[in-house]
């Protein structure tokens, strides 16, 4: 099995232990309302290991399909990794509570923002570099189905609006497209490590 398999298989499993893993959370924890709770304040509760483990595994998973399509898209796919560090970074500086307004924001808090914006905000313009650089090799589907994570992150944006300044409440539902972009996310990791897999 060559690197590129060995990277895209391993990006999969990644994947799927993540989605697995905050899948159980909703259950461990079900205090956190996911309408309007982050899926990265399970880091906060009794079970804030598992969420730690799943921030790991969610920066192993586009770690490993930047070298998957390293062969295929060279330099184009460096974006994948910028996004893998700032959910790496994420597993070990947690954040504040959502309803914390940004005047009262700790720097620890004001780091874990930061790294999930690198993480939120980074990926789709990662995945729509990353599928233009392997356009030659592998065809133009990468580049289209990032418009799904570029749509999942315009909601979160728009969702998230009104808690600029004073923090989140449950009348601002930025919960739900939260999670909608981590599985967008996660399901164009998928359909890249079917490319790379389709193609050694």
């Amino acid at each position: 099995m060559s690197v590129a398999a060995i990277a895209a298989v391993t990006a999969l499993v990644a994947g799927g232990v993540t989605a697995g893993l905050i899948a159980l959370l909703h259950v461990l924890q079900p205090e956190y309302d996911p309408s309007w709770r982050m899926i990265s304040e399970y880091s906060l509760g009794r079970y804030g290991w598992v969420m730690r483990v799943a921030f790991v595994t969610m920066a192993i998973s586009p770690a490993a399909m930047c070298v998957a399509l390293w062969p295929f898209g060279g330099a184009w796919t460096l974006g994948l990794a910028v996004v893998a560090l700032g959910a790496l970074g994420a597993a070990f500086i947690d954040s504040d509570p959502i309803m914390t307004s940004r005047a009262e924001a700790t720097p620890v808090g004001r780091a874990h923002t930061l790294l999930g914006l690198v993480c939120l905000a980074g990926f789709p313009p990662a995945a729509l570099l990353a599928g233009i650089g392997v356009a030659p090799a592998l065809g133009w589907t990468l580049a289209i189905a990032s418009v799904v994570p570029l749509a999942g992150l315009v909601w979160f944006l728009l969702a998230a609006a009104p808690a600029h300044g004073p923090g989140g409440s449950p009348e601002i539902r930025m919960g739900w497209p939260d999670r909608f972009c981590l599985l967008a996310y996660l399901a164009w990791v998928v359909l890249a490590a079917v490319s790379v897999l389709s193609a050694v």
